[in-house]
């Protein structure tokens, strides 16, 4: 079992301070725990993580103009330093956003 003071110092000085990417894509793949990519990068930005004890909070905003046409259907946290993947999610595509809107992703993480 991990402590919460070992949780906290976990999320705050390694994930946090490390896993600074969220890249948006519009793969539509099952998510496997060998992964190491999205299926198709649509977008990226670097974003720090908000950090309250354990819980890692990543909220990254992207324009329809970053979107494309395409829409996008998957999130992932990557590893700023070497681009390794830390988790993936896939959703609904959200279809087209008109290239002046704002689309906001936010994604919660608990390390326990």
């Amino acid at each position: 079992m991990i402590v919460n003071e070992g949780s906290e110092d976990i999320a705050l000085a390694y994930i946090a301070a490390q896993y600074t990417t969220v890249k948006i894509g519009n793969g539509g793949g099952d998510t496997a725990a060998s992964q190491t990519e999205l299926d198709a990068v649509v977008a990226s930005k670097v974003v720090t993580p908000s950090v309250i004890g354990s819980e890692l909070v990543w909220t990254a905003e992207f324009t329809g103009a970053q979107v494309g046409t395409q829409g996008v259907s998957e999130l992932g946290i990557f590893k700023t330093s070497g681009d390794k993947l830390l988790s993936r999610v896939t959703f609904t595509n959200t279809g087209v956003i008109p290239s002046a809107d704002t689309i906001t992703f936010t994604v919660s993480m608990e390390v326990s």
